[in-house]
């Protein structure tokens, strides 16, 4: 194709056809598991080698940053419970305190 000569419609057609091969080629890649190689994914995709390698390794940096946020999220909500168990704790042993302050104060109060 020509850029020179082609009009906007044209080149638009051309890179969404482009991007469906690649979400065709990454779709296949994830149903086959990965037991394709990469040149045989570029030949049966009509795409380049080094293009399909840039899509498979953005594609696997993206599920492990997930992966990693996705674990960030556990262990920060694991520290909030472990906050607010160390704040209740607190909270108990305090009132555990007053209510045997109170406790030995109504007994001198009986008693006397």
């Amino acid at each position: 194709m020509n850029w020179w000569d082609g009009t906007r419609e044209e080149i638009d057609e051309y890179f969404r056809q482009e991007r469906a091969r690649e979400d065709a080629m990454l779709a296949f890649w994830d149903e086959v598991g990965g037991r394709i190689t990469k040149k045989a994914l570029a030949a049966k995709f009509n795409l380049k080698p080094t293009r399909v390698g840039l899509l498979i390794r953005r594609r696997e940096e993206a599920r492990e940053r997930e992966a990693l946020h996705a674990k960030i999220e556990r262990l920060e909500e694991g520290a909030h419970i472990a906050a607010r168990a160390g704040t209740f704790t607190a909270i108990a042993e305090r009132l555990w305190m007053t209510l045997g302050w109170l406790a030995t104060e109504l007994e001198k109060r009986r008693v006397g």
